[in-house]
């Protein structure tokens, strides 16, 4: 189990000799090559904890320092990317060395404790979903690699037993805002943040939308394709929405088998945020009847 991290972490990297010997190893068929994997990770869903943890959907901040502070508390410096999965996994499989070469006694028990905490903190609370839409857009290797490591991940859960509460980052997280109360732009962002809204949406979901929906797509960041959806057509872009979030509903809830502590997080973050969008599309009929919460003001978007 050591070295499947340890591999599976070194597959997420840009595809290079030495990684495809390792997917050739692991029967997971060819990697793709580097337009792929750069399209993948680079442009549509980004392997970090932050994206999925933090309160506006986008790498860095509060999400990645309070991952940084795992090595801190280590008394090892943090990487320069904490957060990247690739960075997580390799310093998963580092923990399980760390205990393997202990002698039986309490220094392998608090290694085991160590072990316990960063799985459920920094890898569980937010890999499941990444997993999910992985799966949903990603070409066969990388649909070989999520199954391969959602097995190795059951393993562990169930080895390790549940956490004695949600993990940190969950349980800070604030749900999606009523534009009708708060700041128009606040609500957009927090549709782009996971753990806020329970949703994952990449550019590539928002384009299909667009076109699905017949509004015109404007090329750019997330932020911006989203604002330019809702200020064509508000109705129809919180229907959608609303649709999105039950079907993360089941989406989470299927998961639920592997690690239920966290996956009833998610799936009850989809619902509410679903009741909150039927809610929102029932209300509007065209964008003046939002205009008085600021949902189309630029102020409080950042666009990522």
């Amino acid at each position: 189990m050591i070295e499947l991290f340890r591999a599976l972490g070194a597959l997420l990297e840009t595809p290079s000799s030495e990684n495809r010997m390792l997917g050739h190893l692991l029967e997971l068929g060819p990697v793709p090559d580097e337009s792929t994997h750069a399209d993948l990770f680079l442009f549509q869903l980004y392997p970090y904890a932050s994206v999925f943890l933090g309160e506006d959907g986008r790498a860095g901040g509060e999400a990645r320092d309070r991952v940084a502070g795992f090595w801190r508390a280590l008394d090892a410096e943090a990487p320069e990317e904490p957060d990247n999965l690739a960075t997580l996994l390799a310093a998963y499989s580092s923990l399980l060395d760390s205990e393997a070469a202990c002698p039986e006694g309490e220094d392998r028990v608090a290694w085991v404790r160590v072990r316990h905490a960063f799985l459920w903190e920094h890898v569980l609370s937010w890999c499941l979903p990444f997993l999910i839409k992985l799966r949903q857009i990603a070409p066969p290797f990388y649909v070989a690699w999520a199954d391969t490591l959602e097995s190795a991940l059951a393993q562990e859960s169930a080895m390790l037993g549940p956490p004695k509460r949600t993990p940190l980052a969950l349980r800070v997280a604030d749900p999606l805002p009523d534009p009708r109360e708060a700041e128009g732009g606040a609500f957009l962002t927090a549709l782009l943040s996971p753990a806020r809204s329970g949703l994952v949406l990449t550019r590539g979901d928002l384009a299909r939308a667009a076109r699905d929906l017949g509004l015109g797509l404007r090329v750019g960041e997330r932020a911006y394709i989203l604002k330019a959806m809702m200020s064509q057509g508000p109705r129809e872009t919180l229907v959608w929405l609303a649709r999105e979030a039950r079907s993360w509903e089941r989406l989470h809830d299927r998961s639920g088998k592997i690690a239920p502590e966290v996956a009833d997080f998610w799936a009850q973050r989809a619902r509410k945020s679903a009741v909150l969008l039927e809610e929102l599309a029932t209300e509007v009929t065209d964008e003046r009847e939002l205009a008085g919460t600021g949902a189309f003001s630029d102020g409080g978007i950042e666009h990522g």
